[in-house]
């Protein structure tokens, strides 16, 4: 029986010797570089430690308005100039060209007349064409055989005209029948003979030489009397004959 009370008398001693459990407050991690947010979360802390342990007594701390921030004004727009006109420059309505002719168009009118800064089209890129060269077989051709035709010396005039039904035309390229200045008669207009010489302008208001040296600038009697000489014309053009 005393050994029965021993034992409780000793239990009771070793559960009044044990210390009562400490509570312990959350951790908070608060900012340092905010002075009103660290007093806000300090005080935060408090109010939770309080609610986690009863006995415990917040000392919560007087925190500082939060600072209003001073609005910071917009830059003044710049106003362009009334009194300026931009030059209006002309794009050819070719893509991509297009694009960065019309902006250059407005970077070019903001420099000069300021205001408002464009805002600016995005170009692609230009593409430099390439050049591709083909070798293709150079085709052979047989030229056929050309008459030989025997050239008049220099200096003299093929005849041509003569009665209609044994007239004789002008062979050359480029080249009319005219009248002989250096022989009487109407020649080709009465079924006479002529001369021919190249459908070419000399003289006139310009002066135009003939082209081979020696050859006489007469008047084209095609012009009829509006253009002679002897009848009181001037700077009328004619034709080269070789004098003989």
């Amino acid at each position: 029986m005393k050994s029965i009370l021993l034992l409780l008398l000793l239990g009771a001693l070793a559960v009044a010797q044990i210390p009562a459990s400490v509570c312990q407050c959350p951790q908070v991690k608060c900012p340092g570089d905010d002075s009103v947010k660290l007093c806000q979360c300090l005080n935060s802390r408090e109010s939770l430690c309080k609610n986690r342990c009863p006995d415990y007594v917040p000392t919560y701390l007087p925190c500082p308005a939060k600072p209003t921030s001073t609005p910071v004004p917009a830059p003044p727009v710049p106003s362009a100039n009334a009194a300026c006109e931009c030059e209006t420059q002309f794009c050819a309505q070719l893509w991509p060209e297009s694009c960065y002719c019309g902006n250059a168009n407005k970077q070019a009118c903001f420099e000069q007349c300021g205001g408002v800064k464009p805002a600016l089209q995005a170009c692609p890129p230009l593409e430099t064409p390439i050049l591709i060269t083909t070798t293709s077989p150079t085709p052979t051709t047989t030229r056929k055989p050309t008459a030989s035709t025997t050239r008049r010396p220099v200096g003299t005039h093929a005849a041509c005209g003569g009665n209609r039904s044994n007239y004789t035309s002008c062979t050359q390229s480029n080249y009319v029948c005219i009248k002989d200045p250096y022989r009487p008669g109407c020649g080709p207009e009465c079924d006479g003979l002529g001369i021919c010489v190249e459908d070419r302008m000399c003289g006139g208001f310009a002066g135009f030489p003939c082209p081979s040296l020696g050859q006489v600038c007469t008047d084209d009697p095609r012009d009829g009397d509006d253009c002679d000489p002897k009848l009181g014309a001037a700077d009328c053009a004619g034709v080269c004959v070789w004098p003989h």
